[in-house]
């Protein structure tokens, strides 16, 4: 029994890390859709069935004689209200539905369906055994001798209702409702009342859903108390939805059986803790928001203007987690404030585009605001200079900055006047720089371009303390490696309200207007936590660093000990091959081809080294393209053995990988290559020194980059090679010392291939160049057919 626990754990953590983290990750797209939440969770049920769970002897052999003749379940309880029978355009989508399929699928059992007229129906029909079980509400304490409760499968909490203009949060639930009038609906007796715990509230208790909402829009009362059973019908009338915390007070969603079947209650109570409850209770929340979110309200004037402005232009601080980092495995920004934007974003219809630039400061992207050359910029806290240039919305999360030290540093700081007399670190243009300004001289204050030349600069103790975001900075302490730095401080006078930063126009105001608005319809406390990374959680991903950095450096040391006797193999060689004369012109051969193979590796290996220290996965990605390229060559006999044309590419693809990796955006290529040619064979290392000439000098001494193209295709008896690049260019003149072995360090591939080609017949290697616009080789190499 205890192995079929661990199973059971095992799915449950699985489901939850990934089914269940799926309805946190789905798309805003996605999430308004009714069929696809419904589809995702009735789809999980299928991961579960009897034998999942674990019965009794008696349980089983019960569980078989329910399977032949099945239960008998009520239909159509619309007394439950809320989503429990919850339509739309025809479909059903309620929780009712949802446990009854539940149900089926992992017990394996038939449901028939018996109509009921009302609550008290359903409690009459299970006594007498019409009914077998039922689904049921229960929001107040009441005892049936003749009826058997089920454990909770769901809970909810009772909501406040308020208007589309203001914004409560479960941080300001107290502080927003104490004084304040409440219209109270469907609440039983004072007990029911989980607002008791607020002070000088004034209660105003409605029969009507129509009444309390009027007494809202005229302000007779500012907010409605109510249970989820009225959720719809008042997100319809336009309002917002906050569950108040009270467990006093939680409505439960339960089973009810006969008390004459308590093995039936015994097998609904497992199969409850271990799947059905997990995924209703999941599903139940997730079809409120998707509700709220469907129901969100704009004018035929507001839907016209967001068509009107076009893309926005938004730029994202790249290293600012959890609220924005750049997801360099997805290629794309993530954090909690990217989607949030994106979440209202689709909510309204707004198009938008990211600009990334990472080479920018801080200080500079909140300029490009000022000068209206971004439309947004986000994560961003308030402070008085930027409103004087910039527009704000509403703020959706609050965080501190800390005092960092040296770890050896002896004074801990207790409050920020400490700091008086102390050398001081800023990252230019961050929120906290006017507060500190406030205490601290601007001469004792150095302000640093970059968050990794701040920390540096407090590592060499050219400033005393340093001032940072404490969740910027607990991710780069791991992250960097930080670890001979700590935070001292937390500077609670000055917390950091962050909001979306819009530059200063009529245009966007009436922006600013619409997403605070849409904003109230998502739970950014939800959506924050999500992406909050605890110390373990950063010590580990620092742990699996580290190992990865080690194990790349034991192979870069295998490398460079295979390249040694690889190198000392190749002088060897040579001075045998001087004592055979016979063989000089191919040993002349072997020894060009290896002056290419050690400048290829020299090359890769310092790209590969310098990745090591800034991303681990690049670099094991590289190394991988460097295994490839050393398989050719070290299969390859340097005595003139000859080499399929698609095992020369082959060589090609590997060194494009990782000079593409090394100079990013700065360098395309293009390959263009006649698969009738992939089996003609050649000398080695022909084609991959015109490609790394034409980038490492060409393309690559161009501060904007360029492109490199390869062609390859049949031409008469001959294969036709071209490699161009729109690079730098070279004069005749170089293009003669490089032939003749004059200009070395420029044209050590090109010479060599040239002095190679004059030991086979019917070849040919011309050159065209001009400065500042390029050049092309092209290459003529006879068939020679692999056999």
């Amino acid at each position: 029994m205890n192995g079929k626990k661990v199973i059971i754990l095992l799915i449950m953590v699985w489901l939850f890390t990934s089914n269940f983290s799926v309805a946190e990750a789905t798309s805003s797209k996605n999430r308004n859709s009714y069929e696809n939440i419904y589809e995702k969770y009735s789809s999980t049920a299928d991961s579960f069935s009897s034998e999942s769970i674990p019965l009794t002897d008696d349980e089983i052999e019960y569980l078989d004689n329910v399977r032949k003749k099945g239960l008998k379940v009520p239909n159509n309880l619309d007394s439950m209200g809320g989503f429990y029978e919850f339509k739309n355009n025809g479909n059903e989508y309620g929780v009712n539905k949802l446990f009854y399929s539940t149900l089926e699928k992992v017990l394996g059992v038939k449901l028939s369906y018996v109509a009921v007229s009302s609550s008290e129906d359903v409690i009459n029909k299970i006594s007498n055994g019409s009914l077998d079980l039922s689904p049921i509400i229960q929001r107040r304490t009441v005892v049936y001798p003749e009826i058997l409760l089920s454990e909770p499968i769901s809970i909810n909490m009772n909501f406040i209702f308020y208007s589309n203009d203001k914004k409560i949060t479960d941080d300001t639930l107290v502080y927003t409702l104490a004084g304040k009038k409440v219209g109270i609906l469907n609440m039983i007796d004072d007990n029911s009342q989980s607002l008791n715990n607020f002070s000088d509230i004034k209660y105003y208790p409605y029969k009507d859903l129509s009444a309390a909402y009027d007494a809202l829009k005229n302000n007779k009362i500012d907010f409605i108390y109510s249970n989820v059973g009225n959720y719809r019908s008042l997100i319809d009338h336009g309002l917002l939805a906050r569950p108040v915390p009270n467990s006093r007070t939680y409505d439960t969603y339960r089973v009810i059986t006969s008390s004459s079947n308590p093995l039936l209650l015994s097998i609904l109570n497992k199969a409850i803790s271990i799947a059905i409850g997990p995924i209703v209770a999941k599903y139940e929340k997730e079809m409120q928001k998707a509700y709220l979110y469907n129901h969100f309200p704009m004018t035929e004037k507001e839907k016209e203007f967001i068509r009107s402005i076009g893309k926005v232009r938004v730029m994202v601080d790249d290293n600012f987690a959890p609220l924005s980092f750049y997801d360099k495995a997805k290629g794309k920004y993530s954090g909690a404030s990217v989607e949030l934007f994106e979440n209202i974003a689709h909510l309204i219809g707004l198009d938008y585009i990211f600009i990334r630039d990472e080479n920018l400061s801080w200080s500079e992207k909140v300029n490009k605001v000022k000068e209206k050359n971004i439309d947004l910029l986000f994560p961003i806290s308030i402070t008085e200079t930027r409103q004087k240039f910039g527009l704000f919305s509403h703020p959706y999360v609050s965080t501190y900055y800390s005092v960092i030290a040296k770890a050896d540093n002896p004074k801990k700081i207790k409050y920020v006047q400490e700091l008086l007399h102390k050398k001081v670190g800023i990252v230019k243009g961050t929120s906290i720089t006017d507060f500190i300004e406030t205490i601290i001289p601007k001469e004792q204050i150095t302000y640093f371009d970059s968050d990794r030349k701040m920390y540096l600069g407090l590592k060499n103790r050219d400033v005393d303390y340093i001032i940072q975001n404490e969740n910027v900075f607990l991710e780069d302490f791991y992250e960097n490696e930080l670890f001979d730095l700590t935070s001292v401080y937390r500077i609670k006078e000055s917390p950091k309200y962050y909001c979306y930063f819009f530059k200063q126009t009529g245009e966007m105001d009436t922006l600013v207007s619409i997403m605070n608005r849409a904003m109230n319809y998502f739970d950014t406390n939800d959506i924050v936590d999500k992406y909050k990374v605890g110390e373990s959680e950063l010590r580990n991903r620092y742990i699996t660093q580290k190992r990865h950095r080690n194990l790349i450096t034991f192979i870069l040391l295998i490398v460079l000990i295979v390249l040694s006797l690889f190198v000392f193999g190749f002088i060897r060689t040579k001075k045998v091959s001087k004592k055979l004369e016979k063989e000089v012109a191919i040993n002349e051969m072997a020894y060009l081809q290896s002056q290419i193979k050690p400048h290829f590796l020299y090359n890769a290996l310092s790209a590969i080294m310098a990745f090591c220290y800034t991303d681990t996965e690049k670099a094991g990605e590289l190394l991988n393209s460097l295994s490839k390229y050393l398989r050719i060559v070290f299969n390859t006999d340097n005595r003139g053995e000859l080499v399929t044309l698609q095992r020369e590419i082959e060589l090609v693809k590997s060194y494009v990988d990782i000079e593409e990796a090394r100079y990013g955006e700065r360098l395309q290529t293009i390959f263009e290559i006649d698969e009738t040619c992939l089996q003609q064979r050649i000398m080695p290392l022909m084609i991959q020194p015109l490609v790394e000439n034409a980038i490492r000098h060409g393309v690559v001494k161009k501060t904007q980059g360029g492109t490199v193209k390869l062609t390859v295709q049949p031409k008469g008896e001959s294969i036709k090679v071209t490699v161009t690049d729109d690079g730098v260019g070279m004069s005749e003149q170089k293009i003669k010392e490089i032939l003749s072995r004059k200009e070395t360090v420029f044209g050590v591939g090109l010479a060599n291939i040239h002095q190679r080609l004059g030991h086979i017949a019917d070849t040919k290697l011309t050159i065209e160049s001009r400065e500042g616009y390029g050049t092309i080789i092209t290459l003529y190499l006879p068939f020679k057919k692999n056999t």
